[in-house]
Order: C-alpha cells, then sequence, then structure tokens
C-alpha cells in the first residue's frame, strides 16, 4: 500500500543510515531530529543557495580556517540545518563554538571519505525518506541499511552488502561488533578494496543453496552469500564470524536476507531507470526548447547552466550501438564525479552534458570535463571523439541556445578536419561567422566591390601586391609597422601602396563601411 510520506529524514536518521565510521555529530544545539530536505555543495567565492533545511558540504575548508566560519554563518542565516567539514587533524574548537552561537549543527566526516560516496549515500537516503511517497515494503537504499542493521543484530556480527560491481551499497551500523580494517576501508572508498576482489568473484556466490565461508587473507572470517534474482547476480551478503559460531541456523537467516536484498536491488534499479529516463526527458526538453522544466528532473537551483557536445570524430566509420552505450555510460559517469548533478543523453548521434555552471566559469567548467572525456575514452576504448562548448545559459530556458553555440563549436571543429579536439563557442565564433559566410556566397552577390577585381586584375597581369597589401593591412587593424612585418616591406612601402590602390581603384580606406565591406571580402576569400 502507498503511503505519503509524513515527515523530512533528519540528523539522527542520516547519521544513523551512513554510521559513525563516515560521520559524527560535534554540535548539535537543537538536537539531533531537526529536518534535512535537501544537500548543497560550497562553492566560493559563489553564493549558496537560499534553500532551508539543507546540509552543506564544506569542501576544502579546513575548520580552523576563515572560511569555515564564513561558510557556517552563511549557512545559519539561510536557515540551513548543519555544516559538514573534514577536520585533518585541525581543532575545531572555534567553529565548534560559532555553531553553537548560530544555532546550526556542525558535523565531521572521515578524512578519508569520498566526499561524492557521503553525497551518494545520503542523497539515497533522502531520495527514499523525503520523497512523493514510498511502498509499505520499501525498496529504497535506507532498507538496505535497516536489513544489514537487523541483520547483524541477529547474527552478531557486522555486516555489508555489495552490488555486481564491487561497490559498498549499505552496510550494517551496530556498534561494538567486531571488524578490521578491510571492513573499514571498505566502507571509506565505497567499494570492495582491490586484494579482496578475488573472494568476491568466487565462483560459489553465484551458485545456491547456502552460504560461503572465506578465512585468512589477513581479515577477521566471514560468511558470504550472493545475492540472485534467477540467475542473475545482483551482488553479495557478507557477515565477519569472528568467532566462527554460524550455524545452520544462521545460514537461513542470511539467505533470507540475501532474498530481501534481491528484492531490494532491483526495485532500486527498476526506481533508478526510472530516474534516468525522467532526467533523460527534461534534458531533451530543455535542449529542443520543448516541455522546459521550471523544477524536477534537472533541478532550478544554482548559478546556470553550460552545454558541452561530444561527437565521433571518425564519421566514414559508423559506431556500434554497444560503442556508443559505452562512450555515453563513460561520459555520464565521468560528468557526474565532477558534479552530483550533471545530466547526459544522446540526440541525433550527438550526446550532450549539462552542468551547473557559474557564468563567469561556464567555458572552464565545460573544457575540463570535455579535456578529461575525450583524453579517458580514448585510451580506453581507442576512439577519438571531439567537444564543443556551448556559452553559459543562466537559466534552463537558454540552455537550447548554449546547445547551438556547442553545435556550431563543433561544426568549426570538423571543418578543420580536427579530431580529438575541444572548441569552446566563446573562442571560434568569428571563425564560425565566416564558415556560414562562406556556404552563403549569395550573401555579398549584390555588394560587389568593382575597384577589388580591377585590383586582382592589375596584381594578376602586372605581378604587383596590392591585394595581399590591403588584406594584411585590415587584418592587423591598421597597425602599419605589423602589416608591413607581415608583408617583408618597409612600412613606407606598405603606406605608398595603400595611397597607389586608392588612386588606381577607388578603394577608400577612410570610409569605414567601404573598409568593412572589403575586409569581408578579402577574408572570405582567403
Amino acid at each position: 500500500m502507498t503511503q505519503v510520506a509524513s515527515t523530512s529524514a533528519t540528523l539522527a536518521s542520516l547519521l544513523g543510515a551512513v554510521g559513525d565510521t563516515l560521520l559524527r555529530p560535534l554540535e548539535a544545539p537543537l538536537g539531533l531530529d531537526v529536518p534535512v530536505d535537501e544537500l548543497e555543495i560550497l562553492d566560493p567565492p559563489h553564493p549558496i543557495g537560499a534553500v532551508p533545511r539543507t546540509m552543506l558540504f564544506g569542501i576544502g575548508i579546513g575548520p580552523a580556517s576563515r572560511e569555515a566560519e564564513t561558510a557556517l554563518g552563511m549557512a545559519a542565516k539561510a536557515g540551513y540545518t548543519a555544516l559538514v567539514v573534514k577536520l585533518h587533524g585541525e581543532d575545531p574548537a572555534a567553529l565548534r563554538s560559532l555553531a553553537r552561537e548560530q544555532g546550526i549543527a556542525l558535523l565531521a566526516a572521515d578524512d578519508e571519505v569520498d566526499w561524492r560516496h557521503l553525497d551518494g549515500l545520503l542523497s539515497a537516503v533522502l531520495t527514499t525518506r523525503s520523497g512523493p511517497g514510498t511502498t509499505g515494503d520499501g525498496g529504497g537504499w535506507d532498507d538496505l541499511f535497516d536489513l544489514a542493521n537487523v541483520t547483524a543484530a541477529r547474527l552478531h556480527g557486522a555486516v555489508a552488502i555489495m552490488d555486481d560491481r564491487y561497490r559498498i551499497i549499505a552496510y550494517s551500523t551496530i556498534s561494538g561488533q567486531p571488524t578490521d580494517e578491510a571492513r573499514r576501508q571498505g566502507i571509506l572508498g565505497r567499494e570492495v578494496p582491490q586484494a579482496f576482489r578475488a573472494l568476491h568473484a568466487d565462483p560459489r556466490l553465484r551458485q545456491r543453496p547456502r552460504p560461503v565461508r572465506f578465512t585468512g587473507h589477513g581479515a577477521l572470517p566471514r560468511v558470504a552469500v550472493g545475492i540472485l534474482a534467477g540467475r542473475v547476480v545482483l551482488g553479495s551478503l557478507w557477515v565477519i564470524d569472528s568467532d566462527r559460531s554460524l550455524g545452520p541456523e544462521e545460514e537461513r537467516t542470511l539467505q533470507d536476507a540475501a532474498d530481501l536484498a534481491a528484492l531490494r536491488l532491483l526495485r532500486h534499479r527498476n526506481s533508478r531507470d526510472l530516474a534516468r529516463r525522467a532526467r533523460e526527458q527534461a534534458l531533451r526538453g530543455a535542449l529542443l526548447g520543448e516541455d522546459l522544466p521550471r523544477t524536477g528532473p534537472l533541478g532550478s537551483h544554482g548559478p546556470g547552466f553550460v552545454v558541452a557536445a561530444f561527437e565521433h570524430a571518425e564519421t566514414e566509420n559508423d559506431v556500434s550501438e554497444p560503442e556508443m552505450a559505452h562512450i555515453i555510460e563513460l561520459i555520464t559517469g565521468h560528468a557526474q564525479a565532477q558534479h552530483v548533478r550533471a545530466s547526459t543523453v544522446q540526440l541525433d548521434g550527438v550526446v550532450y552534458t549539462l552542468l551547473p555552471a557559474d557564468p563567469s566559469t561556464a567555458g572552464a567548467v565545460g573544457r575540463e570535463l570535455a579535456e578529461s572525456v575525450l583524453e579517458r575514452i580514448r585510451v580506453l576504448l581507442g576512439v577519438r571523439l571531439r567537444a564543443g562548448i556551448g556559452g553559459p545559459a543562466a537559466t534552463l530556458s537558454a540552455v537550447q541556445r548554449s546547445r547551438k553555440e556547442a553545435d556550431a563549436a563543433l561544426s568549426v571543429l570538423a571543418h578543420r578536419g580536427q579530431d580529438h579536439a575541444v572548441a569552446d563557442f566563446q573562442e571560434v565564433r568569428a571563425e564560425l561567422f565566416f564558415l556560414r559566410l562562406r556556404a552563403d556566397p549569395a550573401a555579398f552577390d549584390e555588394v560587389r566591390l568593382g575597384g577589388l577585381e580591377a585590383m586582382r586584375e592589375h596584381d594578376a597581369l602586372n605581378g604587383t601586391e596590392y591585394t595581399d597589401t590591403l588584406y594584411a593591412y585590415l587584418r592587423c587593424l591598421g597597425d602599419t609597422a605589423r602589416a608591413a612585418a607581415e608583408m617583408y616591406v618597409h612600412p613606407n612601402t606598405l603606406r605608398y601602396r595603400i595611397k597607389r590602390a586608392g588612386e588606381l581603384f577607388g578603394i577608400d580606406l577612410q570610409d569605414p563601411d567601404e573598409a568593412l565591406l572589403l575586409w569581408l571580402r578579402l577574408r572570405l576569400q582567403h
């Protein structure tokens, strides 16, 4: 039965979900039963969003720094619930005192935990507990944490749940149970440590009917069971059996827990696919200028957006569907590693990524992503892409323009014949203008310059260089010395040629309109 969630997640529920290995409270002047609806990343010098009941990640700021005090003050003023920092050995006493004064919670994340890992865990809990509704039998990540805790309590051993990509997606948080460094490193790194991956690939975990025991390897003894949906392996569930006391009854409990985990993983896959499709649909609409979402899958808060477009540079070779799917997956993962709210979709053979970005840094943000994506895909797949970066989009309604600019930047690279290259629209827009004029020569058919044609004929018949001299002079913006250096002549010689061109062919460079038309004609023909 579907029930509408009546309350938001709280600091207590979030801390309980991830455990004190990853996150612990330093100060909570209003208690832990305060609501949390959003997560926000501090990105100096840009202001934070004005959304109350938000948890702010203070990435890159030390607890004893002035930046931390400023961030905490801004967060408190905006009605935020908490600020999260990493201590890295610094004394947070002053920041704790300020948190008490400002009435905002101060939390410490483990120094070794990846911020993206922490954001992913907390986001999953928020999605389930403060979403539009939940099913009575669960299905979110917090259900897997609950399952891990219940199983750990029954078996008297710490539990961890992994998916089929060696990622640790849930774990028990019951204090006092035996643990070891392998578990700690796995939780901090979000994935099974490399030294233990061979164990998780054990073929016995792909079979029924009983769990598998593992000993040695410098870790406490464990019992594991595969999480299966028919013949499909969804992951595995592990429990530490430090005193080797788990018998047949406990093994059945472990198998039952694996069956429940399979149901929840399947539901999560379905909901994740639905969420991904919703984001793709919203992004497709924004790129095409249709069905523009004010809020929802793409979000609406933040300083703005920028579009990065990627296309296969080897156009003579068709890209197979599996290869393109792999390329899209790599671009998506890379973009979300750079910004958790990035979105990616394919349109007409081009892959577009929408990144939140401040207008002042949009080009740099897009280029950073594009250059890293191109190199990674070249190394992993041997595929050469090119990328175009659109201009900044202040709102979602301007995303279509940014997409068109990214497409235009791609067209410049294609005209140059460049692959494995990045072009920013802001840097190539003049070149693009001339490309478009060349593509439509009829635009100048009615604006003929008789003097230019006569000058060309004179040069061809007499071996003079009036045309090249005027082109150099205009290209150098009237800088006689520079133009003369380009023509390898004395400045006086260049001045004489310009004067004679006026006398012989009626070309008047003192008329700005005539000078502009002459420049456009010469530029298009070079």
